[in-house]
Parts: structure tokens; sequence; C-alpha cells
């Protein structure tokens, strides 16, 4: 691998609207104080900034990115990425973090992406073939089935909210804007009237 494919040590490279550079980090206090090698991420302005130490799959995922040939796909794939560590972290949408938390969940548990008689018959192929007790396995699989419930009915009161939330929003935007027009046209209006009236008197 060449030294280009390397994130630089300490010299930040640009990557869409981020700035990209590997340096060292201090971890914990006293004897088991140690120095690691981190990622460091900031804002092109430097107002927003994060380490990744190597210890997180994260500085894998960023690095391994970073070392694609070809630059367009390394480009597209970190300023993903990048962007939504920034948005995790900066923005302030309960949505946007509900949302997070629920995918993040289903990733751990992929057969929770699926309809429910799907996901029971692959969870009691895998659990039979694992050697679980059938009594145990039916009772796994009831407690997971039960979660998924509940995860499902969270998303549906989410997506109802983001809608309301979206749709409420629609209502602002039209309001200020036939306001606005109104606005504009008693403008135009009063600036016609006086220029009507300016006319008259000139043309005494």
């Amino acid at each position: 691998m060449g030294d280009s494919l390397v994130i630089p040590f300490g010299k930040a490279v640009r990557i869409g609207n981020f700035k990209l550079w590997r340096g060292n980090c201090t971890v914990g206090k006293g004897k088991d104080k140690t120095v690691i090698e981190c990622v460091h991420v900031s804002s092109l302005d430097g107002a927003w900034s994060v380490r990744i130490p190597a210890t997180m799959s994260l500085f894998s995922t960023i690095c391994n990115g970073y070392a694609t040939v070809d630059e367009k796909l390394r480009d597209e794939f970190l300023s993903m990425v990048l962007t939504n560590v920034y948005n995790v972290s900066t923005m302030g949408s309960e949505s946007l973090h509900n949302g997070f938390w629920m995918l993040s969940e289903m990733m751990t548990f992929p057969y929770l992406l699926l309809p429910e008689k799907e996901m029971r018959r692959r969870m009691k192929e895998g659990l039979m073939k694992d050697g679980y007790d059938r009594k145990k396995a039916d009772a796994h699989i009831e407690s997971m089935c039960e979660y998924r419930k509940r995860l499902y009915e969270l998303i549906e009161r989410l997506r109802q909210r983001v809608i309301d939330d979206y749709e409420r929003q629609q209502e602002e935007r039209r309001r200020y804007q036939a306001t606005s027009e109104e606005e504009d046209m008693r403008r135009d209006e009063i600036a016609e009237e006086a220029i009507g009236i300016l006319n008259g008197k000139g043309q005494d």
C-alpha cells in the first residue's frame, strides 16, 4: 500500500466538507495511561471535531475507506460516513436519534427486519442447529417476537410523529408565504398610490 492510500499523520487532508488526519491521543490515568493512535475529524472551519481511537471499529472503517484506490468512490464513501458522524453528534432532532437507535437495534439482530412468521422460522432453524432445547428455543423466540412487536409499535409512533411534524412545518411555510405575499401586494398598492399622488401634484 502506498503512502497516498494512508491517512497522513499530523497533516490534514480534505474529504468533502471535513478535514481528516491521524494522530496520537492519551487515554486512561496514572498507571493505566497509554498512548494510542486516533483518526481526527473536523469541520473545515474547525468549529466541530471528534477523535476516533484505534480501539473502535470506526477507526478501521475510515482507514480502510481511505485506502480505496478509486478516489471518487473513496471520497463519496468517507463523506457519507463523516456526515453521519457529524449529524448524529450535532443534530438535536429527537426523531433522528430515535431512528438511529432503532436501526442499530435491528442491525444487531437482522431477523428483526423480517416479517414475524419468517423471523420465527429462521430463528427456530438456527436454534435447533445450535442444539437448543425445544422448550428453551420456543421461549427465546417468543421473547424476541414480543420485543419485535414493541419495536415496530415504536417505529409506527415515530413515523406518524415525523409526518405530523413535516405537515405542520409545511402549513407554517404556507401561512408565512401567504402573509409575505399579502404584505408585498399592500406595499405595491401604497407605492402606486404615492406615485399617483405625485403625478397628480405634478400635473397641477
